[in-house]
């Protein structure tokens, strides 16, 4: 497990090493994907088993197609180097027992030797297709409860598409079709509980969406009357293709001006100025895991030398309210429990704020609890989930103020760093927090 310096001087070197440079590191994209797959082969060799038996699943049935892979699968090796996902596959894990080990069994077609790492018993199929295997195999194994990746509300828990079930159910037949449930508790805590060599891949990822995001609002990029927002924009997608990383999600900027009520969004692509303050939400895919940040900086004006008072003020509010969160982002405690505490804690202190951390690790909004409104048919079962220990975190949230220097125009401090809870309830940081308001000078 890297060391934070550790990580941090190779992120630097990658960072200097790419400022001219659109080309990945010679056999960078191999040694990366062999350390996610064997880190997800780990993870499922020690801790899936476990979790099956928690949640009384004897057998776990992906169905994934052509075109329409589960996206649970990506877990387990996904296609692997070389084919595709096959024409009707099914990915099956079986707990024989105790004092056994866990049974991994892939039926399908255009399967890569890759999924050795994942499956022990790869069976290919021909003409007559998938239903007689996979009903045989089931047969054999009589499992009392087969999970299926089915979920009205938690989405990487779905993946199962009605024709596939329809396929499952005629295939197997009424007897174990009566012994369907669904995979979401199973899903949900297998993707929640982090291992070490996620932990490591998620820090490694963090410092270097950080390094790319406190270049971005510095004057190596931003030459305030001549830098657009969509310059910004490209430069950081120039950047995170030219260090090889896979993409997350855009980066999206806007800006908020003196005299200019809502904020500009890079749709607009303005010029910067002196006196904006601009803000940026980015995150990158490294290894399988995701980062979401959002930064803050403000455009010094001629003769300055820091922001203006308030603009100061709002952003030590902001820091005050993740503080805040971080004490009521406890395990055990519903995700929407969190917010209503950590938004009636900061009102208490004259903090104006709206709170909206998630879960995240392989998407961005996460399997676990989300920090949001009790809303059912928007955010389904997440706010409900409780926090859980081992799992990674978006600290995402904004305070806003009235600030004097500009007459009184409301601003807003957008944060989001990547975190994780340790086994004791700690909320650790990865990369970040930042600690104050970034300037860009007003010239080079």
């Amino acid at each position: 497990m890297f060391g934070n310096a550790a990580i941090a001087a190779v992120v630097l070197a990658v960072a200097l090493g790419s400022a001219g440079a659109g080309v990945p590191q010679n056999g960078l994209s191999r040694e990366r994907h062999e350390r996610e797959w064997d880190v997800k082969a780990h993870k499922m060799e020690t801790t899936l088993l476990p979790m099956m038996r928690k949640h009384g699943i004897d057998m776990w049935v992906l169905m994934s197609r052509e075109n329409h892979p589960d996206p649970i699968l990506d877990l387990f090796g996904a296609f692997g180097v070389s084919g595709w996902y096959g024409h009707r596959n099914a990915y099956i894990f079986y707990d024989p027992g105790p004092g056994q080990s866990l049974e991994s069994t892939v039926i399908g077609t255009h399967t890569s030797d890759h999924l050795k790492r994942f499956f022990i018993n790869i069976v290919p199929y021909g003409e007559d297709g998938l239903a007689p295997l996979l009903l045989r195999h089931i047969e054999e194994r009589d499992p009392k409860t087969i999970a299926i990746n089915e979920s009205r509300t938690i989405s990487m828990a779905d993946g199962l598409t009605a024709s596939l079930k329809t396929y499952l159910v005629d295939a197997i037949g009424e007897r174990y079709s009566k012994r369907l449930v669904s995979s979401e508790p199973l899903a949900i805590d297998y993707i929640s509980h982090r291992s070490e060599g996620e932990i490591a891949i998620e820090r490694e990822a963090s410092f270097i969406t950080f390094n790319i995001l406190r270049r971005a609002f510095s004057n190596e990029v931003i030459t305030p009357g001549e830098t657009t927002l969509m310059d910004v924009h490209w430069w950081i997608v120039d950047e995170w293709k030219a260090q090889d990383l896979e993409l997350n999600f855009p980066p999206h900027l806007d800006l908020q001006r003196r005299g200019v009520e809502d904020a500009i969004d890079d749709a607009e692509d303005p010029v910067i100025e002196p006196g904006d303050l601009v803000h940026v939400d980015f995150g990158v895919r490294l290894m399988g895991l995701v980062t979401d940040q959002q930064k803050m900086a403000y455009v010094l004006r001629p003769g300055e030398t820091t922001a203006p008072a308030g603009m100061r003020k709002a952003f030590a509010e902001s820091e005050r309210l993740g503080a805040i969160i971080l004490e009521e982002l406890v395990p055990g405690v519903a995700g929407h429990v969190v917010k209503e505490r950590a938004e009636e804690r900061a009102l208490g202190e004259g903090i104006l704020s709206s709170v909206y951390p998630h879960a995240q690790g392989n998407w961005v909004h996460g399997a676990g609890a989300w920090v949001s409104f009790d809303w059912p048919e928007r955010y389904g079962r997440h706010p409900r989930e409780l926090v859980r220990r081992r799992e990674i975190w978006s600290i995402e949230y904004s305070t806003s103020l009235e600030l004097e220097e500009w007459n009184g125009q409301r601003i807003s401090i957008l944060r989001e760093e990547d975190a994780w809870i340790d086994e004791n309830g700690n909320v650790l940081y990865f990369a970040g927090p930042q600690k104050e308001l970034w300037v860009i000078g007003s010239s080079p």
